[in-house]
């Protein structure tokens, strides 16, 4: 008699309810599967910006738009006339990245320990996220949070017992630990979702998604990936295409 399926095998047994059999989770015999959010357009006020806009007027373009200032980026409180300052697109849209960190916290798969999130910045800085973080659903109290992350590299309770914290690991190297590194591009294959992430349900792997609005990714980001893969024809947003994976691979885990 054959023996069960290999998966089938690290997870917890078949539970009925409600007369539908599934197989609960068990995080600690599942490979590691990482989420990067790479050249994450989370930064503090750049340098160049500030030579161009004296700090009064900055703040005074934030207390209008927010009610209060921030020293993280944001160019939707900028005029539309002075947005042409910005030269590199990806620079300025964290509520990008505070849409893509909720779907990702929000997911089952995170919760539970199995899905690890990381953050990579386009100054450089990588983050690490712990499984109890809730991050606020409020984009201004996000703001605030991230100011904080920013300026001291950790929140939470603690130093000792972070939420969130910033690690000096390389990315280059964080990511070469795994045994496949897929990017996430519209430009990538446009495959059977399913049908690509069954095989990688036996090995550690690491799912990079852009966090930036366009532009493409940094040189240090493409060369550690193996396969660019394509959810959809055309292009969507972060949070929807992590969403998207995250529920390919829950559908994959489960049932």
């Amino acid at each position: 008699m054959a023996g069960p399926h290999p998966v089938q095998a690290r997870l917890r047994p078949l539970v009925v309810l409600s007369g539908v059999a599934y197989l609960s989770i068990n995080s600690q015999e599942i490979p590691v599967i990482m989420i990067l959010i790479a050249d994450s357009s989370l930064t503090l006020i750049p340098e160049s910006i500030k030579k161009i806009i004296k700090r009064r007027e900055l703040e005074n373009y934030y207390i209008k738009f927010y009610g209060r200032f921030f020293d993280i980026f944001d160019v939707n409180v900028l005029p539309t006339g002075r947005r042409c300052i910005v030269r590199d697109p990806r620079y300025g849209r964290p509520d990008i990245v505070h849409r893509t960190i909720l779907s990702v916290t929000d997911h089952p798969l995170f919760r539970s320990g199995i899905v690890r999130l990381y953050m990579h910045t386009l100054d450089g800085k990588l983050f690490k996220f712990s499984s109890r973080v809730r991050p606020p659903r409020n984009y201004v109290r996000f703001l605030g949070l991230m100011s904080q992350l920013l300026r001291r590299g950790w929140v939470g309770p603690s130093m000792d017992r972070p939420l969130i914290q910033e690690v000096s690991t390389p990315v280059s190297k964080l990511v070469g630990d795994k045994e496949i590194v897929i990017l996430l591009d519209e430009r990538g294959r446009l495959v059977d979702p399913l049908s690509f992430l069954a095989p990688l349900k036996d090995i550690d792997s690491t799912f990079i998604i852009g966090g930036f609005p366009e532009g493409d990714f940094s040189k240090e980001i493409l060369e550690m990936v193996d396969i660019k893969l394509s959810l959809y024809e055309e292009s969507l947003s972060s949070s929807t295409i992590v969403s998207m994976l995250l529920t390919y691979l829950y559908y994959l885990y489960r049932w």
